[in-house]
């Protein structure tokens, strides 16, 4: 699996504005996963899945790992992710599509100014949280075309992710500061 996934076609943007699809990709990362296996995982109908499943496979964000045939001749298709991250170029989509993915800025920013031993983060006001997660989310997308050519596999990935977090941090510089 790649390890990064970059999106800046306005048209995946929208697809995965979804959060169970989201969620969806976030679950395979870990290994692959049946569609009833998905569908329990979620708390999801097998048909809801199912239309996920194919949007999904459709964008190439998924494929089929393996296929096993039981016994009784039932073909249990496994889901595989693409990709462990999928990171969004927002600088590249339009705002009408980028707009729907500031609350995850958002909550990133007050993410990493929860981790900072500052008091300064604690001054910011909203209007200041929502440009550091805008500014952070672009930054990574920079740092992360370095990713898109990795592979891996499934153990690896996170602690590769969260060098790139580190990475992005450590390129906002004065923009996210650990001192008051």
């Amino acid at each position: 699996m790649k390890l990064v996934q970059i999106i800046n076609d306005p048209g995946t943007a929208r697809l995965l504005v979804d959060p169970m699809r989201r969620a969806i990709l976030n679950i395979l990362r870990r290994g692959p996963l049946t569609q009833a296996e998905l569908a329990e995982n979620l708390g999801l109908t097998s048909a809801t899945v199912s239309h996920h499943l194919s949007l999904l496979k459709r964008i190439g964000f998924l494929s089929v790992a393996k296929v096993e045939v039981e016994s009784h001749g039932i073909v249990k298709k496994y889901y595989a992710a693409s990709a462990y991250t999928y990171v969004l170029d927002v600088g590249k989509l339009p705002r009408e599509v980028a707009r729907y993915y500031y609350p995850i800025n958002v909550e990133r920013a007050r993410g990493i100014l929860s981790a900072l031993p500052s008091a300064s983060a604690a001054r910011l006001r909203g209007k200041d949280v929502d440009l550091l997660g805008e500014e952070f989310t672009r930054t990574l997308a920079r740092m992360a075309r370095k990713y898109t050519d990795v592979t891996i596999k499934e153990a690896e990935g996170e602690e590769l992710v969260q060098v790139l977090y580190r990475e992005t941090l450590a390129a906002l510089g004065n923009v996210v500061r650990a001192d008051p």
